[in-house]
């Protein structure tokens, strides 16, 4: 079974490394390159030109013609293919863009992310020729610009419980969609919403309401937005509710089939995430230039701050993380491109992973600046406010582990199930028990071997090698000790996710210094810097998956649930040394 897993992480949870979707790393195609070089450049002249980015968040909005600049600098169309007006960019092209947006401001990132990352995505994933035709080049040039509806005031993660409801009118020639939409980027310029609604469909001959998306070009009859939202960070950025009341959707403004919604919704986020996750290595390489300048120039004691030890390990850290970042999202953008390779799982560990990077990078950043950081005469507490949202966009940590955790146990729990029945059935079933076997004892006994990493990073090798064995063994054991609970044991779920995530950055970190190695002719002396930051993380990285490993089976969790549920039954912090 697990031989047919056509993803990198889904096989990690059978104790399998798919070395042919992570080695060689991959290198950026020379044309989409220079397109991209072409782009940064312009990009850096806008900036400089054009982005007040204090003023903006002080004002809590940017001009709405910036909008318009980026449109007549093609940057609305990215990915949109070069026969329907856009840049035709591979997702390798495109993450490097968003990183690059990111790192001028963060409104402006959120902006454009919500265009094109999820605002029109659905319609480039899921849309009929004739529907890309009308609609894309239009999108592509920003006569169009894009919003992205699914969040409700009742439903955040949980898509599949929105109430806005699309009704088929009698005639069969247009829905009615009625419903509010909560927190929408880009909901107060949109002309081009992707709205997700239930409408109801025949289902083994009954009659269910199902998540459908539709396409709402405006202007039309029926739709309003509220006022702008007041936010932490990214104020710039234009963030409102959307209301819709009835309003008459074509019926060939379906995307996909009806009632088929959540699976665009989820299709769409997959390639979402990894914008944002490209954006957040942006951010976190402003951060490290910030924090080297400000080590280097500030004296303290009779000596510069950077030849402090804390301040070397900050920044050493900051390093290893962003190279960490990058590689995960770059070689998640690969798998992508290719297209035949499940990737859901790495674009959840890649936002995951990049966003929490970033979260530490700003506060170290500003910790290293001290006082001078927190004050608004520097960016750097408007860069730790901007980010603090990619931890919450597009999916929540929290729900993105559960996901990484359950999607991978999904198939050795399902080998379990059948290994269980073919026991009780011992004739019908000796092949299942059989193969079953034959994998653990190969995996106990000759364990997992990486042949395409480089010699010189051999002991970086055998801790995956080791890794990925224990995982596939605690998985089993998790599965066995829970049973079909699984899906509520979140601690044991935030355990094994945080080792899936933690692994597929170890190994893209791997790949990429096996790249540069064989680059440099196997000399590690001209790849020095990269050998350093791969001996630094796997040393961070490698402790977190220990420390995990052993949580699995000692740990306070009963504890601590109990301290919650004490809370919540007195309402409060119920402590007051005032009292006694």
């Amino acid at each position: 079974m697990s031989n047919d897993t056509h993803s990198f992480l889904k096989s990690l949870f059978f104790g399998e490394i798919r070395e042919e979707f992570v080695f060689p790393f991959p290198k950026m195609d020379p044309a989409v390159g220079e397109t991209v070089s072409m782009i940064v450049d312009t990009l850096a002249k806008f900036a400089r030109d054009h982005v007040k980015s204090a003023e903006w968040d002080e004002k809590g909005e940017m001009p709405r013609e910036i909008v318009n600049y980026l449109s007549e600098l093609g940057l609305m169309g990215l990915a949109v293919p070069e026969d329907l007006g856009g840049l035709g960019l591979p997702q390798r092209g495109y993450a490097r863009v968003m990183q690059e947006v990111a790192s001028h401001d963060g409104s402006l990132a959120v902006t454009l992310g919500a265009h094109q990352s999820i605002g029109y995505k659905a319609l480039l994933l899921f849309g009929t020729p004739a529907q890309k035709a009308k609609y894309l080049p239009r999108l592509a040039s920003g006569q169009l610009i894009a919003a992205y509806c699914l969040t409700e005031p009742g439903s955040g993660s949980d898509a599949a419980s929105i109430q806005t409801k699309a009704t088929l009118t009698p005639d069969g020639k247009h829905y009615l969609l009625k419903g509010s939409k909560l927190w929408i980027t880009n909901g107060g310029i949109a002309s081009f919403y992707t709205v997700f609604a239930k409408a109801e469909v025949m289902e083994k001959g009954e009659k269910k309401e199902k998540v459908s998306c539709f396409m709402v070009e405006m202007p039309s009859e029926g739709v309003t937005t509220g006022p702008a939202e007041h936010k932490l960070g990214i104020r710039a950025s234009w963030t409102n509710a959307v209301h819709f009341d009835n309003v008459k959707v074509p019926v060939e403004n379906v995307l996909g089939e009806v009632g088929k919604g959540f699976k665009v919704a989820m299709g769409v986020l997959n390639h979402g995430r990894l914008g944002l996750a490209a954006g957040c290595v942006g951010v976190s390489r402003n951060c490290i230039k910030a924090s080297v300048e400000h080590a280097n120039e500030r004296v303290q004691f009779q000596k510069k701050i950077g030849e402090y030890g804390m301040i070397k390990e900050k920044i050493a850290r900051m390093a290893a993380n962003t190279y960490a970042a990058e590689s995960m999202a770059f070689l998640t953008a690969s798998l992508i491109d290719r297209g035949d390779v499940d990737y859901s799982m790495e674009s959840a560990a890649a936002k995951i992973f990049s966003s929490e990077m970033l979260w530490e990078c700003v506060d170290e950043n500003l910790q290293i600046w001290a006082g001078s950081g927190y004050m608004k005469e520097y960016p750097y507490e408007r860069w730790l406010r901007d980010a603090r949202i990619n931890r919450i966009f597009e999916g929540t940590n929290e729900i993105l582990r559960a996901f990484v955790a359950l999607s991978g146990m999904q198939g050795p729990g399902e080998e379990l199930a059948g290994l269980a029945k073919a026991i009780k059935h011992p004739l019908q079933g000796l092949g299942p028990v059989s193969d079953f076997a034959v994998r653990k004892i190969k995996r106990s006994v000759m364990g997992v071997t990486l042949t395409k990493s480089h010699p010189a990073l051999k002991k970086h090798a055998a801790f995956l090698e080791e890794t990925a064995v224990e995982l596939a063994n605690q998985v089993e054991q998790a599965l066995r000790r829970h049973g079909n609970q699984i899906h509520l044991m979140q601690l044991a779920q935030k355990r094994i996710a945080e080792v899936a995530v933690d692994f597929f950055a170890m190994t893209a970190v791997l790949s990429r210094v096996s790249r540069a190695l064989e680059d440099a002719g196997g000399q590690p002396e001209k790849c020095a810097l990269e050998m350093d930051l791969a001996e630094t993380f796997f040393f961070l990285a490698a402790r977190r998956v220990r420390a995990n490993f052993k949580g699995m089976v000692r740990n306070a969790d009963e504890v601590m649930k109990k301290v919650a549920e004490a809370l919540y039954e007195r309402g409060e912090y119920p402590f007051d040394l005032l009292k006694g």
